[in-house]
């Protein structure tokens, strides 16, 4: 880890993924758990789950793709995101999920498959709010 932690730091565009950002987080977590960071997990020892805030980082970041979702999965099956898609025609949607084991959880993003816009949300499931919209100009708008 603080290997990755230099890689992170370093500005190299191949560390730079957002997803080796969530890998490094987890194994600081695991270290952190141990409470040594110099003993090795037995076979049967469970890895750390991904936090919900890991999560919603990631999520956030505009270089995140549903494409690490099975990865995800495989490191914290409870907590993990799922993707899906609602509506018809030109007004489909992609929007990205925490996913609770089988449970859907809070939406986090949601962007137009026609105009490339994409919406961000923050608060628990049922309580969300947009905090964010990216426009495929680049432009970013921010709300409270």
């Amino acid at each position: 880890p603080r290997l990755g932690l230099l890689a992170l730091r370093s500005g190299l565009a191949r560390f730079k993924d957002p997803l080796f950002a969530v890998a490094m987080q987890q194994q600081l977590a695991q270290r952190a758990a141990r409470g040594d960071g110099h003993r090795t997990r037995s076979k049967g020892e469970q890895q750390s789950p991904v936090t919900e805030a890991i999560l919603r980082k990631y999520s956030a970041d505009r270089r995140a793709r549903q494409e690490h979702f099975p990865w995800l999965e495989r490191v914290s099956p409870a907590l993990c995101l799922s993707t899906g898609i609602r509506g018809l025609g030109s007004r489909r949607f992609e929007f990205w999920r925490l996913q609770r084991g089988d449970e859907p959880g809070a939406l986090l993003r949601e962007r137009s498959l026609q105009r490339g816009t994409i919406w961000h949300f923050t608060g628990e499931a049922g309580a969300e709010r947009q905090v964010r919209t990216e426009y495929a100009t680049g432009e970013v708008q921010l709300f409270e």
